[in-house]
């Protein structure tokens, strides 16, 4: 029984180790190639469920899409982000704040990469875009949203209410009361 067993692993190393070396060479080639692939068949995808408005899909697909974003041409770059502002307005409509949250984090992490991967041509896509629709100026976006972020981190960790407190105390340290959530605006509360 013992022996067998030795042979069935020692046939399946033998063969792991054929694989691995004669194959290599053709697979390093094949495997970004097939990514490139599912990532065009993605970007139609996520294209058809943002034109019918199904977010739900459209969601899956700027996030699976966004894994590859290393890969991304300058026009998929566009496309993801714009997905995530849709999403972005979406939640913000539905008043969704954890979900809000997630797509600031996902737009401003694509939004990094595609910029510090092929700084050149993913700016002239954006001023593409921008021309063709004045309200994608992913530039000024993504500063709107990291300041957000930054806001909500703050929340997080009691840096921005500590900060709004102390400079209440040294004003006039009788009339400080804390805040409460419900009386922060909506853009400071933490996502629910």
């Amino acid at each position: 029984m013992k022996r067998d067993f030795l042979i069935i692993m020692l046939v399946a190393v033998v063969g792991l180790m054929t694989v691995s070396c004669g194959g290599g060479e053709k697979k390093t080639e094949t495997v970004p190639e097939a990514q490139t692939k599912e990532v065009e068949v993605q970007k139609s995808q996520l294209e058809q469920a943002l034109t019918s408005g199904d977010l739900k899909h459209a969601s899956v697909m700027a996030d699976s899409m966004s894994l590859f974003v290393d890969d991304f041409t300058p026009a998929q770059t566009v496309q993801v982000l714009t997905a995530f502002v849709t999403l972005h307005n979406d939640a913000t409509k539905r008043h969704e704040g954890r979900r809000d949250l997630e797509t600031l984090r996902k737009f401003v992490d694509v939004y990094d990469i595609a910029l510090s991967v092929n700084p050149k041509d993913t700016r002239e896509a954006f001023r593409k875009a921008h021309a063709a629709n004045p309200a994608l100026d992913f530039d000024s976006i993504a500063k709107a949203f990291r300041s957000r972020l930054r806001d909500y981190d703050s929340m997080q960790d009691g840096s921005l209410v500590g900060a709004a407190a102390e400079r209440a105390d040294t004003v006039k340290a009788d009339s400080v009361t804390p805040k409460t959530q419900s009386e922060l605006p909506m853009e400071l509360r933490p996502a629910e």
